[in-house]
């Protein structure tokens, strides 16, 4: 089902939309809350990004389900690392995003073979594939030109055609 199918269920209170938003973004988000809060909390994360975005979705959503869940799992799990809060509390303190994603762009969530992505990464010269994974997941600080380079690194391995998609 389109993520902007499933934004609108839930702007109308389909509980079952929640359950396949779940369904379809749970699994990462928990990853995602794992690597960068630790297993401990991970669940308890998930739990509560859903839980803001089944209480106000047109504040916390948009038609680009997907890129919300995800921006807001990362910004709930570095609250909590960092503050070493429950979540409910951290959630407390997270504003919407100002800007809403492009809903005309691909669902990279499900169009993303992760596997391929991951095995890209860990080919990168001079460990760059942990440079970027410690910056995207863990909030690490990185010297720009370093991470530029990891960057470029990353966008001519996809651009060679090493990144797969799954097909749908």
């Amino acid at each position: 089902m389109p993520r902007n199918d499933l934004f609108q269920r839930i702007v109308d209170g389909d509980e079952l939309a929640l359950r396949d938003a779940y369904r379809a973004y749970g699994v990462i988000a928990r990853d995602l809350a794992r690597r960068i809060a630790g297993t401990a909390v991970a669940d308890d994360i998930v739990e509560e990004v859903f839980l803001l975005i089944w209480g106000e979705p047109e504040r916390w959503a948009s038609a680009a389900l997907d890129v919300h869940v995800l921006r807001i799992t990362r910004d709930l799990a570095l609250a909590v690392r960092r503050r070493g809060v429950r979540p409910s509390l951290a959630s407390l303190q997270l504003e919407p995003f100002p800007i809403a994603p492009d809903a005309s762009l691909p669902d990279v969530v499900e169009a993303t073979d992760h596997d391929a992505l991951q095995r890209v990464m860990l080919r990168l010269p001079d460990d760059q594939g942990r440079l970027l994974e410690e910056s995207w997941f863990e909030g690490a600080a990185a010297d720009e030109q370093v991470l530029g380079s990891a960057l470029d690194a990353l966008a001519d391995a996809l651009s060679g055609g090493r990144l797969d998609r799954v097909d749908g």
